[in-house]
């Protein structure tokens, strides 16, 4: 694994996405990613922190392909973790600033979330409760869409 890949956890029918960090002190895998678990930079819900890879988590770079974006500098992606942990990643929202978002965020220096379009381009394969639960938002400043 290298710094920036994105790591997939199949979730059924959708993915939950974070990113690889390299190796910590210990010399275990590390990501930084949206959970559920509180924390300092909790927002509604959903904490970004960076932790250990969790199993199951699998190197999925497909985004690259279906996005047409190219990672950026390591440098880069180093910088746009440390911003995310530093100032928070925004409020939490299912469809316009969910953990893709955030991977791609750090990758390609946009937040661009396949999964969240497909469901906004084919409202009839999404569930409105689900929005309902799980909250919309607007980007924070640094995560506007270009």
């Amino acid at each position: 694994m290298k710094f920036g890949d994105l790591i997939a956890y199949s979730r059924g029918v959708y993915k939950h996405y974070a990113v690889y960090t390299g190796k910590n002190e210990k010399g275990e895998d590390t990501v930084v990613e949206f959970t559920g678990e509180s924390g300092l930079n909790s927002k509604a819900g959903a904490t970004v922190k960076q932790g250990l890879l969790k199993p199951g988590g699998k190197v999925d770079n497909t985004l690259d392909l279906l996005t047409g974006h190219k990672p950026q500098p390591v440098e880069k992606m180093e910088a746009a973790v440390q911003q995310i942990l530093r100032d928070g990643p925004g409020k939490y929202g299912v469809l316009e600033n969910n953990c893709e978002h955030l991977a791609t965020f750090v990758r390609y220096g946009k937040p661009i979330s396949v999964q969240a379009e497909t469901v906004l381009n084919n409202p009839s394969h999404f569930n409105n409760e689900m929005a309902d639960t799980f909250g919309s938002s607007s980007f924070p400043s640094n995560f506007k869409k270009t």
